[in-house]
């Protein structure tokens, strides 16, 4: 008896010294989690973080909110994430450039990625599209190139506002191709997008989601995608690469946490996602916004962001273009 005794007192002792943060991840989450997006609501990282939610809160049995701060290029999400406790139930479900390019382009924008944020997964990313107007009479992307290269500045290329990814990523495919377009800039994709149907501007470079209505009614013809390999559902669409090698560019959107959340909720988390993200039927519906899943470690998403980085950083030398 007094051995038991002694054995219950020891075993006692041994979890009272257990740290507090593994009770704490065998019970997370038990409470709601937030995902702070920098896009307003019915835009496609919203759609995709509800498909997301919507599983997510089944698998954990607590509710996902969704909770939707746009506005200045991601700055406010990105510093609404920022001011959230590193608890554990606050994340950013945000766009790649608002943290590869943004930081680089604003001044003072409030929030330093290495600095305040820890890499939870790159969930998806969106291969940028170049379309002219289905009466151009650029049949191939070498033909746009061929043009814009006898005669500078003779193909004038819309997007929504200067050093936003479209226009990094026209900027690009020009310095890649020795080619020199006319950048138009826009207030935003829907205007740079008539001016592209009404004939003022001759290209322009988009997502898939922006462009698939047009293309489906005969306004618009694709040339090429700038994606890193051919998607399923675009392998009619030639790579720009196979014509200018490097002009490679895509949107991507990822998973942070504060820095200082716990390293086993991050982990859970990411499993959970890549989880989801590999579920057909959300990999389906992804694809109808012309967004594909890519789940992938931690340390994976870190790497990914300093090779964005280094690759935008590169092009906004090459322009000039600086903190304003």
């Amino acid at each position: 008896m007094k051995h038991l005794v002694a054995r219950t007192r020891l075993f006692l002792c041994l979890l009272m010294c257990l740290p507090i943060s593994g009770f704490a991840q065998a019970n997370w989450p038990n409470q709601p989690v937030r995902f702070v997006i920098p896009f307003p609501g019915g835009s496609t990282p919203d759609a995709m973080m509800r498909l997301l939610g919507d599983y997510l809160s089944k698998r954990w049995g607590q509710p996902v909110v969704v909770d939707n701060r746009p506005g200045a290029s991601g700055v406010i999400g990105m510093k609404t994430i920022l001011a959230a406790p590193a608890n554990g139930y606050t994340f950013g479900f945000v766009q790649g450039s608002a943290i590869s390019i943004v930081p680089s382009t604003i001044k003072d924008v409030g929030y330093d990625y290495e600095r305040d944020f820890a890499p939870v997964i790159l969930a998806s990313v969106s291969p940028l599209l170049l379309a002219v107007p289905f009466n151009s009479p650029y049949h191939t992307l070498d033909d746009l190139l061929k043009s814009a290269k006898t005669k500078a500045e003779s193909v004038e290329v819309a997007d929504p506002g200067q050093a936003t990814t479209p226009h990094l990523a026209a900027a690009l495919l020009g310095i890649k191709s020795g080619a020199r377009f006319l950048h138009v800039h826009f207030q935003g994709g829907p205007q740079a997008l008539q001016s592209l149907i009404g004939g003022q501007t001759q290209a322009q470079i988009e997502g898939y989601n922006v462009f698939a209505p047009m293309v489906q009614s005969g306004r618009i013809r694709i040339l090429a995608s700038l994606g890193d390999r051919v998607e399923p559902g675009l392998e009619s669409i030639p790579l720009a690469s196979a014509t200018v090698p490097e002009a490679v560019a895509y949107g991507w959107f990822g998973v942070v946490a504060r820095k200082g959340t716990e390293a086993s909720v991050i982990s859970r988390l990411n499993r959970d996602f890549a989880i989801a993200l590999r579920e057909p039927e959300i990999v389906a519906k992804a694809r109808e916004f012309g967004v594909y899943p890519r789940p992938s470690s931690p340390e994976d998403l870190d790497s990914h962001i300093a090779r964005d980085r280094k690759h935008w950083d590169s092009v906004l030398k090459t322009l000039n273009i600086q903190v304003k």
